[in-house]
């Protein structure tokens, strides 16, 4: 067991959405400084200012993604950005879901227009952030939804360490934008592919609407080229069961599980030999002349000329499964291929104390350049104690990681907490 102590200050201000203009404007600042040994740290986590009118939502700044499954869900109910790194700043145009004429409110969408910049140390340095998401609501009862959509992600320009300046004009973003090949100055994988590092999420979630409480199934299917978005990774992809009352005081209001499976990747190998009648079809100019491309060993959240891949800080960003750590003196993800295993329960013991429990199994194998197999567990319990004559919140957690992946660890926290207005 692994040793240690912190103490974790948290300020935040935020103003919300009112009903008063025709556009409303909310905004938002959260700091926390945390103190141990070796060395102090002050973290800004969120400084943002939104502006929103009618269906439409614009966010300036560094926002945290918003809430998903009442905080029971390990990724937030989305695999490829889940809220477990830090902010990047930038803006997000979103906006809720718009019913389209003559359907009768039957069907709607919703989309999202993004760019941001990476702030970290990274490998290739002052990356841009490029995102987007077209997202499809059918409601062809009161009761039930079914919502399927796509979400995009590319880092892309920035300063390479040996390759030097990477593309980034604004043809460039035009590339990016349609995952297109490379021009002048791109490498030759980005020339070959498309420009930049792509990765996104196909999604699809049915719920069900009753009275007192919500079902919901949702299937994420990540992508890292177009053997993801077509498919042939069957069956990786997250498959997860939720059902959320409506009173939130009951002693189990919400329960998820979540099933996790990334370890085919469409496959274990990119390319193969070409046999002579595959051969004969080819052009003999083409980078892969003399193979047949399969488009397997997608290494999810890897990439080679953005060596740190789908990391911030050294924390992924997306699925808190996919395991960052060293690889040649660089952070990678070092483990993608898993089947894991996650339960979340949320609720209120004796109408009195506010609880939650995350429990978490995986399987570990690695990734296909660097195959292990271990075993890991982890799981929290928070429960906020029922002091309510006292002018603060006590709230208690306890933790722990147990199997072979990680170091085994056990944590204790008390957070002391208040909530009220800055200025009555």
């Amino acid at each position: 067991m692994s040793n240690g102590n912190g103490t974790l200050l948290e300020l935040g201000f935020y103003s919300d959405f009112t009903n008063k203009h025709k556009i409303q404007f909310a905004y938002g600042v959260s700091a926390g400084g945390y103190l141990s040994s070796p060395g102090n740290k002050i973290i800004l986590d969120q400084l943002f200012v939104s502006a929103r009118w009618r269906k439409l939502r614009l966010d300036l700044g560094m926002i945290q993604p918003e809430e998903e499954y009442n905080g029971v869900s390990s990724t937030n109910g989305d695999f490829v950005r889940s809220g477990n790194s830090r902010t990047f700043p930038g803006y997000n145009l979103r906006s809720d879901f718009i019913d389209i004429p003559g359907t009768k409110g039957i069907i709607a969408f919703q989309f999202n227009w993004a760019d941001y910049m990476m702030t970290d140390n990274s490998y290739v340095k002052d990356i841009r952030l490029h995102n987007k998401s077209l997202y499809v609501k059918i409601t062809p009862h009161r009761r039930w939804e079914i919502i399927a959509g796509l979400e995009h992600w590319a880092q892309w320009a920035g300063k390479h360490p040996t390759l030097g300046k990477q593309p980034g004009s604004f043809s460039d973003y035009g590339r990016i934008i349609f995952a297109d090949g490379g021009g002048a100055g791109a490498t030759t994988s980005d020339s070959i592919n498309a420009l930049g590092n792509h990765l996104g999420r196909e999604h699809l979630r049915i719920n069900y609407l009753a009275d007192n409480y919500i079902l919901s199934f949702y299937h994420d299917i990540p992508f890292e080229d177009g053997s993801g978005t077509d498919f042939r990774s069957f069956p990786d992809g997250t498959y997860c069961f939720y059902y959320g009352s409506k009173n939130p005081q009951q002693w189990i209001s919400d329960v998820i599980y979540e099933f996790y499976y990334t370890k085919y990747q469409s496959g274990s190998r990119h390319d193969r030999p070409a046999t002579p009648e595959e051969i004969a079809k080819q052009d003999p100019n083409s980078h892969f002349y003399g193979r047949k491309v399969l488009g397997g060993c997608d290494n999810y959240f890897n990439n080679g000329e953005y060596a740190n891949g789908w990391t911030l800080y050294g924390q992924v960003i997306g699925s808190p499964f996919m395991t960052p750590g060293l690889s040649d003196n660089l952070t990678r993800i070092i483990n993608n291929r898993i089947i894991g295993h996650h339960i979340g329960i949320k609720g209120m013991a004796w109408q009195t104390t506010p609880y939650k429990l995350l429990l978490s199994y995986s399987k570990n194998y690695g990734t296909y350049g660097n195959k292990f197999n271990k075993d890991q567990f982890s799981g929290a319990l928070e429960v906020t104690l029922p002091f309510r004559k006292l002018p603060f919140t006590i709230e208690t957690g306890l933790y722990s990681d147990l199997g072979k992946l990680f170091k085994n660890n056990f944590g204790f926290t008390i957070k002391l907490s208040r909530k009220g207005k800055l200025i009555k």
